[in-house]
């Protein structure tokens, strides 16, 4: 696999480049201009930081950073017979051991509402599961997993957010035209497409960028960065689809070089050709727009304003080491690179050291024996003098040397903060569970900068992929029911896609990721039917258990309560909810209408009719319950526990009793001898009766 790494050539900017508001509405020729000199100038000042960034992704690989001993002369044998470089990859070990520490921390973020009206409550329901969906749909994990490690090898990584037209569901329109047989369908923007391929809705999808595709405005800071250029590396051909209109103006660029990750060299590319994606975050000067531009050095393809409704830059950034007025992230590789060659070097020097001392050797006058007859393959050495021939063995290495290779190991951990026992390494003498679980937070402890990164990545990708699909996403495109599921269907009725334009409180959820577990979800399950065995019945139960649904069990909980403030929405809209029925949980319903009618804006902003429409359904509510409460002595029971109840007033009514109460009168006639006409609330009413009887 091939892989994008030009070799600029110095530049040197000898003429000072205008803003880009400047430029921007002047003519594609001018315009042109201005960006080749710009992304000109960014790729010179990147050569030397992208020239360390090769180093390290080689280090990474465990590759000798000289790397003319890798090579071959004409003759197709070793340049020399020396031994080879030893090297101990502790680097990729190190990396690896860190971005396992973050990426433990799975991508869930928290959705709030900005307030309690149950529209706001309920939209903001809808964007948490649409975030869910865009996770799980991208497969954020891997790929944040792909930008820490990036970042821990680049000292950055970037994370572009934009929306596929390619991707998502066939779009209704399309579905409807091709079931009635026809060949072309009139688009809502005014164009006609031809029914020979299939129609997407589009969705909103991510893509991890290396470093050295990404070149920034030189700022001291990255807030500060008001624009940002991407390099993709396309056939030409490829282009020329694309973009027929400029196809006499794509040309492949001569002697254009990529880096090859895989064989780390550089080598030639013919037909391609380089596309740069210039954007600039919506400013002011901008007359408040953001502006993307897609071109190649020689044409501009497309220019776009106000293409998102978010005012940041089209990507998202993790760094490794931020450095107090220096732009680019850096990585702790150029830290810690020093001990790895340092203990590359001990290494090979001990090996050596070993080849040369491990056999024993005949120490010998020239011509004291017939070397063939010794029949072994000690190394003899001759010398001329009067001395006896004797067979000489020394020792390798001192333990010294050993001692000081590992300390070059445990300075390299320490240097990163990636300790021991975050790879299973329990430290000598220490076997206490409690010893352990201390070291374990001390860790965690120093972790928590880096916990803080991966907290705000989530959250950042979170805010942006709400702002694209808000964008982009349409009322009419059915999408929102697939990803909701149909016991939220409800919620969209009050949803629509404005709602993603709100203000949210998002919070990620910093846990390790174990509630995310089928054993934990299973066993919050439990925990609940412990305290409330009687919430739902044992088949019920049985069937939350054998899911491990958690979510499930809260919704099935909350439905009555939903519904309730769904009916409340439609209610003060001025919209018929029709009336209440008699399988409904009438107390959940009653509490969730009358908090709303205590409100003050029912009071003063609702109007008459809306007024009478509210109370005519709490009304007929009450009714019912009061029905209930004759024939149900533990909904009586209930029912007395609410304070406001009745809210208004009914010739039928009667004043509900207590459980306390009941069972009290239940007794009184049970002692007197007389007929118990009532019944303890949750007991069997004719086992009672019986009982008294006797």
């Amino acid at each position: 696999m091939s892989d994008l790494w030009d070799e600029y050539e110095d530049y040197e900017l000898t003429e000072k480049i205008e803003p880009f508001y400047k430029v921007y509405k002047k003519s594609d020729k001018e315009l042109l201009s201005w960006l080749n000199k710009v992304k000109d100038a960014l790729m010179a000042n990147s050569r030397q930081r992208t020239q360390q960034q090769r180093t390290n992704l080689t280090a990474y690989r465990g590759l000798s950073l000289n790397r003319w001993d890798r090579r071959r002369d004409n003759n197709t044998v070793r340049r020399s017979q020396r031994l080879n470089k030893f090297i101990v990859n502790h680097l990729r070990d190190l990396t690896e051991t860190k971005v396992s520490q973050m990426t433990r921390l799975k991508p869930a973020v928290e959705v709030l509402p900005s307030n309690d009206e149950y529209e706001d409550k309920a939209a903001a329901k809808v964007v948490g599961l649409l975030i869910k969906h865009l996770f799980y749909l991208n497969n954020l994990d891997f790929m944040t997993q792909q930008m820490h490690r990036s970042a821990r090898i680049f000292g950055e990584s970037f994370m572009f957010i934009d929306y596929d037209k390619t991707k998502g569901d066939l779009d209704p329109a399309y579905v409807e035209a091709r079931d009635a047989g026809m060949k072309e369908i009139n688009l809502d923007d005014g164009t006609t497409y031809d029914m020979s391929k299939p129609l997407k809705t589009g969705d909103v999808s991510y893509e991890v960028e290396l470093p050295w595709r990404v070149l920034l405005q030189r700022k001291l800071r990255y807030e500060d960065v008001e624009y940002i250029v991407r390099i993709t590396l396309v056939e030409v051909e490829k282009v020329k689809d694309m973009y027929p209109e400029h196809a006499n103006k794509i040309k492949s660029e001569d002697e254009l070089k990529v880096f090859d990750i895989e064989n780390i060299e550089d080598r030639l590319l013919e037909d391609q050709v380089l596309v740069y994606e210039f954007f600039h975050k919506t400013s002011d000067m901008l007359d408040g727009k953001n502006v993307a531009i897609k071109f190649t050095k020689s044409v501009i393809l497309e220019k776009e304003e106000d293409k998102y409704s978010h005012e940041g830059l089209n990507c998202v950034r993790l760094t490794d080491m931020d450095i107090p007025n220096v732009l680019n992230g850096v990585s702790n590789y150029e830290t810690i690179l020093p001990l790895q060659k340092m203990y590359d070097n001990i290494s090979t020097l001990i090996a050596k050291n070993i080849y040369m001392t491990a056999h024993a050797k005949w120490m010998m006058p020239k011509g004291a024996c017939k070397i063939e007859q010794l029949g072994n393959d000690n190394t003899i050495v001759q010398y001329a003098g009067p001395v006896a021939p004797h067979l000489a063995q020394v020792a390798s290495n001192p333990v010294e040397v050993y001692n000081f290779r590992e300390q070059i190991k445990q300075d390299m951990q320490t240097v990163y903060g990636s300790q021991g026992i975050a790879r299973g390494e329990v430290p000598k003498g220490i076997v206490a569970a409690s010893a352990l679980q201390f070291l374990n937070e001390m860790e965690n402890e120093r972790n928590s900068t880096d916990i803080a990164k991966h907290g705000f990545l989530i959250l950042a990708i979170a805010k942006m992929s709400i702002a694209v699909a808000g964008d982009n996403y349409h009322v009419d495109d059915g999408r929102m029911l697939r990803i909701v599921g149909e016991k939220n269907k409800h919620m969209i009725k009050h949803f629509d896609v404005a709602n993603l334009s709100k203000d949210y409180d998002i919070r990620f959820d910093n846990s390790t990721g174990l509630p995310e577990t089928k054993s934990a979800k299973i066993q919050r399950i439990m925990d609940t039917m412990q305290r409330n065995p009687n919430l739902f019945s044992p088949e019920r139960w049985e069937e939350l258990l054998e899911l491990g649904s958690a979510d499930s069990m809260v919704q099935l909980a909350t439905e009555a309560i939903r519904a309730a403030d769904s009916e409340n929405e439609d209610l003060l809209s001025g919209e018929d909810v029709g009336m209440p029925e008699d399988w409904e949980d009438h107390i959940a319903h009653w509490e969730s209408h009358v908090r709303a009618v205590q409100s003050r804006s029912f009071k003063e902003d609702a109007s008459l009719e809306i007024q009478a429409a509210m109370k005519q359904h709490i009304h007929i509510t009450e009714q019912l319950m009061i029905e209930k409460m004759g024939t149900n002595p533990l909904f009586q029971a209930k029912v007395a526990e609410l304070k406001l109840f009745p809210l208004f007033f009914h010739e039928m009514g009667a004043q509900p009793m207590s459980a306390a109460h009941q069972e009290a009168m239940v007794q009184g006639q049970a002692n007197r001898g007389e007929e118990v006409t009532g019944a303890i609330p949750g007991e069997d009413i004719d086992y009672k009766r019986n009982d008294t009887k006797k």
